[in-house]
This record gives structure tokens, C-alpha cells and sequence, in this order.
């Protein structure tokens, strides 16, 4: 296989890798939507869909990696657009794989930042709730019943 078909299949992973990028975003706008408006259940449905866009993108993300690595990159931001740049230099069929890479660079930021938005608002939810417990808890403790005689027992 060539250097230009290697590049394109890379292409073309970078191209799925974004689909579902935008389905995990599409996923955590949905899981935010619902942690707004309490709607547990909905969250519960969510996770799995969530859970098996992870995993794809952990399988892509692996891949890419590997791929880099053989092409003689460091995994870092630098040394992946200069090689980027380099290719598009040398093959201006390939003119769009650069644009592709930050694309997707951008997409994982914004999923990055609802997933944080999201854990926020699960985090603060979570301490409301021990709170509550706490609190109805220490209320059952002082609660007073009494006996048939009018006497109290705890």
C-alpha cells in the first residue's frame, strides 16, 4: 500500500472517529438536558449509549496512536501538524486531512468540556442528596413514639 493510500484510510478513520464524536456529543447534551430537569431515568438510558461510544472511541484513539507511532511521531500536538503540513505539501489531494485532524481536535474538546459540565452537576446533585439522607437520618433518630400508656420510646 502506498504512502497516499495509508494517509486516506487515515482519513478516512479520522472522518468516522469524528461521527462519533458528534454522536458522544449528542449523547452528553441529552444527559445534560436531563440532570436539569431531573429526569434520572432518561440519564440511566443514556449511560449505555455513552458507555459503547467510549469504548469505540478508546478502539480509534489506539489506532491512531499506533499508526502514528509507526509513522515516526511523537503522540504530541506539534509533531502530529507538522507531519500533517508535511503531507499536505506533498500530496494536495490530502489538502483536507489537516482540517479533518482539527476538526476532530475540536469535537474532543467540546465533549471534554460537557462531560466535565455534566460530572458537575452529577457531583453537586450527589452531595445534595448524601445531605438529605444525613439530614433524614438524624431526624429518624430523635423521632419520639408512644406506647399505649402515653409513655414515649425512641
Amino acid at each position: 500500500m502506498s504512502t497516499s493510500q495509508h494517509v486516506a484510510c487515515f482519513m478516512k478513520e479520522l472522518e468516522t472517529e469524528k461521527n462519533i464524536f458528534q454522536a458522544f456529543i449528542k449523547i452528553l447534551k441529552k444527559e445534560e438536558n436531563a440532570l436539569i430537569e431531573g429526569k434520572i431515568e432518561e440519564i440511566d438510558y443514556l449511560a449505555s449509549d455513552k458507555s459503547r461510544l467510549i469504548e469505540e472511541l478508546i478502539q480509534f484513539d489506539e489506532n491512531r496512536n499506533e499508526y502514528l507511532i509507526k509513522q515516526g511521531l511523537t503522540l504530541e500536538k506539534n509533531s502530529i501538524d507538522n507531519w500533517l503540513t508535511k503531507l499536505t505539501k506533498q500530496h494536495s489531494s490530502l489538502s483536507e486531512i489537516k482540517i479533518s485532524w482539527n476538526e476532530l481536535l475540536n469535537l474532543a474538546k467540546i465533549a471534554q468540556q460537557l462531560n466535565h459540565s455534566n460530572g458537575l452537576m452529577i457531583s453537586s446533585q450527589l452531595q445534595y442528596n448524601q445531605r438529605t439522607f444525613a439530614a433524614l437520618r438524624c431526624a429518624a433518630g430523635n423521632v419520639s413514639f408512644y406506647g399505649p400508656k402515653g409513655q414515649t420510646y425512641i
